[in-house]
């Protein structure tokens, strides 16, 4: 019992010097600070061998993806920039001060490297100017800062494949002012870091790469790669089906008798619609020339069609109602002539008689023409469009 008890007060003795030993007093932090600071210079690199680089370790940390903005070729993103470095006249021994192995202090005391975005739409100003965000220093001199806001940047888009199309843009990061013999920046990770990120419900992020490299003038930059790839499920719903009905539709204008009347009527109709359709989607896809958008030339294309079969029912329209057989131009008799001999069974040579040519056999000959020509055509321009943005 009494060895219990003794135990007892020894981990309670123990308890009480551990918290006594590792215990900080506003007094002891104070002190710290008048030591460190009283002499330091903030308009000084902080390196104790001045004909050397100061190297500051840079972690890119991506909260959110914003927007993207395919006519002005912008991207916008909310994301922060830690840095690190080691500042030889901020070292202490923490058992002079109460055990204080770090602490926190107010930035516009301390020498702090100023980083940009290069290829910034916006005013150049250094990340997080407009913001107050305090670094902390640890007893062996390291220096811990981050940089955070909204970063929007210059990003050169590719919409050809709109909308399964994947857009990469490159942040440019860099020190104005301090040439790589004055200050070096290096990634302390390969990738952008993604603990704090919120995916998109339009983009999808695929690469995240960070390096660093060396620029005209002897500067030192981090870029940071960045590739996100569209979810193209609205759009595919919203425009491409409708496209492909539509184009659907055209032809069946020519399975429709001539004597009911609707074929005009009905091809102008699918037309107009298709227009009214085209205008009102295009607010929806990109409008840029350099590179234009299959997409938009492939509705182009088969608005096109649409016309081209209006004009189709209206030449079978006149040859149904001719009256004269031999107002038939000897093109069109021509033409006639082959698709019949391709239409018609073999025969003996002796038994071949030249086929009469009648109004009613250049209408079947055109609706043939026009049915099948047309169903090839949107047949090719969608393979080839779907071939295109899937390869």
């Amino acid at each position: 019992m009494c060895f219990r008890q003794f135990g007892l007060l020894l981990s309670v003795i123990i308890v009480v010097s551990t918290e006594l030993v590792y215990a900080q007093s506003h007094a002891d932090v104070k002190r710290l600070y008048t030591d460190l600071f009283t002499d330091y210079r903030k308009e000084i690199i902080p390196t104790a061998d001045q004909s050397k680089p100061l190297v500051v370790g840079v972690t890119f940390h991506i909260a959110s993806f914003n927007s993207f903005n395919e006519v002005d070729e912008t991207m916008s993103l909310t994301a922060v920039v830690d840095m690190n470095w080691t500042d030889p006249a901020l070292m202490w021994d923490p058992t002079l001060y109460g055990n204080t192995k770090f602490t926190t202090i107010n930035p516009k005391d301390l020498w702090l490297p100023q980083i940009y975005l290069t290829n910034t739409v916006d005013p150049m100003n250094p990340i997080g100017h407009d913001s107050k965000a305090y670094p902390t220093i640890g007893y062996t001199g390291k220096v811990f800062c981050s940089h955070g806001g909204i970063l929007k940047a210059k990003c050169p888009t590719d919409i050809s494949k709109f909308p399964f199309d994947s857009q990469t843009c490159t942040l440019e990061l860099m020190t104005w002012g301090f040439v790589q013999s004055q200050l070096l920046l290096s990634s302390n990770f390969d990738k952008a870091q993604l603990g704090f990120f919120d995916a998109h419900s339009d983009w999808n992020l695929l690469e995240n790469s960070t390096h660093v490299v060396s620029v005209s003038f002897g500067y030192s930059m981090l870029t940071v790669k960045l590739t996100f790839k569209r979810e193209p499920l609205y759009f595919t719903v919203m425009i491409i089906l409708p496209t492909l009905l539509f184009s659907l539709l055209n032809p069946l204008v020519f399975v429709l008798p001539v004597e009911s009347g609707e074929r005009v009527s009905l091809s102008m109709t699918i037309l107009l619609s298709y227009a009214i359709f085209l205008t009102l989607v295009s607010a929806s896809i990109p409008a840029t020339s350099n590179p234009m958008c299959v997409l938009l030339i492939v509705m182009i294309a088969i608005i096109s069609i649409s016309g081209v079969v209006v004009i189709g029912t209206i030449m079978n329209a006149k040859y149904f109602y001719l009256e004269n057989d031999k107002k038939i131009g000897m093109v069109m008799k021509y033409f006639t002539k082959l698709w019949k001999r391709k239409m018609n069974k073999v025969v003996p040579i002796d038994e071949y008689k030249e086929p009469t040519i009648r109004s009613k056999d250049v209408t079947e000959m055109l609706d043939s023409l026009f049915f099948y020509g047309t169903y090839i055509l949107i047949v090719v321009i969608i393979s080839g469009y779907l071939l295109y943005v899937l390869l």
